[in-house]
């Protein structure tokens, strides 16, 4: 890698990667978890991540590039982890726990990494329509990670966290 440009390419392919990955894993956890607030919160953020797919790929047509895929350790090591609980714990409500946990740090990653997308992109210079596709994909993250807080905070939630927690 030599210039800024290729940085750029590099990190929307892990994008792409990671993108792509987590509509299987979204569908995973929606159909796992017991909790139907968060099943369905996490099928609706599978369709977004869809939307979210079409627009890296208007990105690289953008830069007259075929989409490509590059591994990203960073999901991996979190669905890595995610199964290893999933193994070790059998209670329901516990795993819903795993699975909220894993959402949240999903998307904090996810909103991470657009916003290196769009400074690199700014710095480039690269057609606005670009940093504003990025912008969309950045955005619809960041309503999930919200959508996750309050889930995490409500109250049907609040007797699960008490019974979880030890006294």
């Amino acid at each position: 890698m030599h210039d800024l440009r290729e940085l750029f390419v590099h990190r929307l392919a892990q994008q792409y990667y990671v993108e792509r990955e987590l509509v299987e894993t979204l569908d995973e956890l929606a159909r796992r978890t017991t909790n139907d607030r968060m099943s369905q919160r996490f099928a609706e953020h599978r369709d977004e991540t869809r939307t979210q797919i079409q627009r890296l790929e208007d990105i690289f047509a953008a830069l007259d590039r075929p989409p490509e895929a590059r591994d990203a350790s960073v999901l991996d090591g979190l669905e890595e982890d995610r199964r290893e609980l999933e193994a070790e714990i059998e209670d329901a409500d516990l795993l819903n726990m795993v699975y909220l946990d894993a959402g949240m740090r999903i998307e904090r990653i996810e909103m991470t990494a657009y916003e290196g997308l769009v400074t690199i992109a700014d710095q480039l210079g690269l057609d606005p329509e670009i940093e504003a596709r990025l912008e969309e994909n950045y955005e619809e993250e960041r309503s999930a990670f919200r959508d996750l807080e309050t889930l995490a905070a409500a109250s049907e939630l609040k007797s699960l966290w008490d019974r979880l927690t030890p006294s």
